[in-house]
């Protein structure tokens, strides 16, 4: 009987971890570049008894036998692309192929989004609000006098000149000017995406060493998110359900525990 106590309750938790999950998805499917994840579950046996000290799972020894209890152990992400959308933002930027932007944290490391909405910050650089100053190819943060800009689908980024902006010695205006160019939008892939490691708005870091993606990146568009709103729901009616019923198995259990010690205590 104290096996169906401890049954019904981690499911309970992995069900309101779950929980947890979802919501998390439905709050940014309006964010740029969100990749979603799931929760994936193991039994007990499969997560403890075949361990023996080591985190790594190398050498397992086993150390008990069946077990039925559910844990929780991590997320999956999901990556695939979503639907670009034209926004006709200067500042708007979105990848056509496998890959992120590389972006500098405020403590100076490098993280990692696929989410292309910038502006330009209070000293001139190309941001990520609330991530950190986006990267380029020569892995310096990028500076933009303003967002009189033209990009390529290499993310190679130019200032446009202002027409009739220079006199020539005749007093007319000058002849247009070559764009100049500013810098180009660094780009990086993995070959192990489960090296990754998700954090808050959207954000990855990882220790593993990227390879640079030279081309992929269209200009005055954005990614949407790749979130089924549709299949977020039924997962979390789903899910809800599963708790509802569980709690109410669970209040069955303690009933008649309780008769059974009443019984005991009358013998």
């Amino acid at each position: 009987m104290f096996q169906g106590f401890y049954n019904l309750a981690s499911g309970m938790l992995y069900q309101t971890r779950n929980l947890n999950v979802i919501g998390n998805n439905m709050v940014n499917s309006a964010t740029p570049g969100f990749k979603p994840d799931r929760m994936v579950s193991t039994t007990f046996r499969d997560e403890m008894l075949y361990r023996s000290g080591n985190r790594d799972k190398s050498n397992p020894v086993q150390i008990g036998s069946v077990s039925m209890i559910r844990a929780s152990r991590s997320t999956v992400t999901n990556y695939n692309q979503g639907v670009l959308e034209e926004t006709g933002g200067n500042l708007d930027f979105a990848l056509t192929k496998p890959g992120f932007f590389a972006i500098q944290d405020s403590a100076g490391n490098q993280v990692y989004t696929r989410n292309g909405s910038f502006t330009i910050d209070e000293e001139g650089y190309l941001s990520s609000p609330s991530r950190g100053r986006v990267i380029g190819e020569d892995g310096n943060p990028i500076e933009l006098p303003s967002d009189h800009i033209t990009v390529d689908q290499l993310g190679n980024i130019y200032e446009m000149p202002i027409k009739g902006l220079g006199t020539g010695e005749d007093g007319g205006n000058t002849e247009e000017q070559e764009p100049v160019l500013l810098g180009k939008l660094r780009v990086v892939d993995f070959n192990d995406y489960t090296q990754l490691v998700k954090g808050d708005n959207g954000v990855f870091t990882t220790t593993a060493e990227g390879n640079e993606v030279d081309g992929g990146v269209q200009w005055k568009s954005l990614e949407s998110s790749n979130i089924d709103p549709i299949e977020e729901m039924t997962q979390m009616i789903t899910s809800q359900r599963a708790t509802q019923s569980a709690a109410q198995v669970l209040r069955i259990y303690d009933q008649l525990m309780g008769k059974v010690s009443n019984e005991i205590g009358r013998v």
